[in-house]
């Protein structure tokens, strides 16, 4: 990554509630936002950036249909004059609840449709205009279903650890194609429906965060100048400032998802 200017235009799917909305409102002040979710509630997240004196814009799509979700997305960037563009990836279902052998292929289809493919749809949306101005952040998050087991949700667990694997390919592919860098933050548990609906099945609940910190960490991240954790999978709590803007080098191993060696 090179030095260059923050993003003028940020993408969030899952804007319309709980991390996505809260980080779509506090982009809306430093760049246009297009607000993506399934229901109206992109619009209305538009609509609170705009009356907060921010610039945004709204598209309702269903991310578990990607391939109009990314031919919606194409069409709307066409002509479009923004050349540093972000995203942050905030859209996801839990899925069907364990155990695995309960919950049927179908479900699991639709859980992966919503939480990586449909995702995946915005990237690939976003990419082309992305490397033809060398310049693009991607942020992804992982939860503690992609860091340890998570039978209470397995389709989620497993949806999120597709995502990290994802993510360090992205980064080898973007490396030298100019200023890039990808993530994918493990924001901690944060109080949203989605909580609310993993307490009442008892699931273990581990570091449990203010909304305001995954917030900062997707603004420090969108406007860095250069992020020695690019491709790796982060926690909200980890040492991540440490590594951002010209700091320490990272150990090579270090935020992988890798095998015990």
């Amino acid at each position: 990554m090179t030095a260059s200017a923050s993003p003028d235009l940020v993408v969030v799917t899952g804007a319309g509630r709980g991390i996505g909305h809260a980080i779509a409102m506090d982009q809306g002040k430093r760049a246009h936002v297009l607000c993506l979710s399934r229901s109206g509630r992109a619009v209305e997240t538009a609509e609170a950036i705009r009356v907060d004196g921010g610039s945004a814009d709204a598209l309702v799509v269903d991310l578990e249909r990607p391939e109009e979700s990314e031919a919606t997305l194409t069409e709307w960037l066409r002509g479009k004059p923004f050349s540093r563009i972000a995203a942050v990836f905030a859209a996801g279902v839990l899925g069907p609840e364990g155990p695995l052998e309960a919950s049927s292929i179908a479900a699991w289809e639709t859980t992966f449709r919503a939480n990586v493919f449909g995702n995946l749809a915005i990237a690939k949306a976003i990419l082309p205009k992305q490397r033809a101005n060398s310049f693009g952040r991607l942020l992804f998050f992982g939860g503690g279903g992609a860091a340890y087991a998570y039978p209470a949700f397995p389709a989620y667990a497993a949806s999120k650890a597709a995502l990290v694997r994802i993510v360090e390919n992205l980064h080898e592919d973007l490396k030298d194609a100019g200023d890039f860098a990808t993530a994918i933050l493990a924001p901690g548990a944060i109080e949203t429906d989605m909580l609310a609906r993993v307490r009442e099945t008892g699931a273990e609940i581990r570091t449990t965060v203010g909304i305001e910190e995954p917030v900062a960490f997707a603004r420090a991240f969108l406007a860095a100048e250069s992020c020695g954790f690019s491709g790796r999978f982060v926690h909200v709590r980890d040492r991540w400032p440490e590594y951002l803007n010209g700091g320490e080098p990272l150990d090579a191993n270090l935020w992988k998802l890798r095998r015990v060696e």
